[in-house]
């Protein structure tokens, strides 16, 4: 019999970040710079108060594992309560980077969501600072050490990111180790709940 039958662990995308709004049309370096304060952000008070309340509604967990970004870490102290946090890097966000401006469209200014979608075609492609064929191996590398810290809990939480949450639960269900909604919710702090078939 599998000793992980019937465990479970609950995966949250972080909190929102605090952030200003973004103008609609950014450049090149303006996404950039964005996405270097997006990796330096923690959370406001205003969702600290709105995690907190949230959190209310959720059994306390054994463990709570999380990236080593600031929004990663405020929300698993939230979310650990007076429970044992572990911060690995293992779980961080798939990094993104726009390329030198050396095409016409690299040097234009675009909404910000044009922007997301020539990085994930980047990624697509296995370019970028981690491409697909890397994000897969870490994600692989992390589903091993997600195994490890439950071993001896029988209910824990991982706090990470939406890009590589998506990549996660899809090679889990693909390996049939788990059950559960076939994507995490990737609204911020909202958590979804999996059960381990076999480990």
């Amino acid at each position: 019999m599998d000793t992980f039958a019937s465990r479970t662990f609950w995966v949250m995308r972080h909190g929102r970040p605090d952030l200003p709004r973004n103008p609609f049309f950014m450049d090149h370096d303006q996404f950039n710079r964005y996405l270097e304060a997006y990796d330096r952000a923690a959370l406001s008070d205003v969702e600290t108060q709105r995690l907190t309340a949230l959190f209310q509604q959720y059994p306390v967990p054994d463990l709570v594992i999380c990236s080593d970004l600031p929004r990663a870490q405020a929300t698993a102290e939230l979310f650990a309560r007076s429970s044992p946090i572990i911060v690995d890097p293992t779980f961080r966000e798939i990094p993104v980077w726009l390329p030198d401006s050396s095409t016409r469209f690299l040097k234009s200014r675009w909404p910000e969501e044009f922007w997301w979608s020539y990085l994930r075609l980047n990624w697509f492609r296995d370019q970028g600072p981690e491409g697909k064929t890397r994000s897969r191996q870490r994600a692989q590398e992390a589903i091993t050490r997600l195994l490890a810290y439950q071993e001896g809990h029988q209910r824990i939480a991982l706090v990470s990111h939406a890009g590589f949450l998506s990549l996660l639960i899809t090679m889990l269900h693909q390996q049939h180790r788990i059950k559960g909604p076939l994507l995490p919710s990737i609204r911020f702090g909202r958590p979804t709940r999996y059960t381990w078939i076999k480990s």
